[in-house]
């Protein structure tokens, strides 16, 4: 009964934790030059949606106003 029985470390949080530290390994990661690229870049496109956003607001809001005047 016991050759059945399966070890803890292969299977359940082990196992998966082991699966995440490979998997991390294969990973590219970007240097720094990229990473500072990469941050402008989700800043600059944060910024033109939040934008565009706030003017649809506007535009919503003014035409609002004028159908209940």
């Amino acid at each position: 009964m016991a050759a059945n029985v399966k070890k803890s470390s292969n299977t359940g949080a082990g196992k998966f934790f082991r699966e995440v530290k490979t998997e991390l390994r294969k990973v590219i990661w970007p240097n720094k030059k990229e990473l500072i690229n990469y941050t402008i870049a989700v800043i600059v496109l944060s910024l033109i949606v939040a934008l565009f956003i706030g003017l649809i607001d506007l535009a919503f809001s003014a035409g609002f106003r004028f159908l209940v005047k």
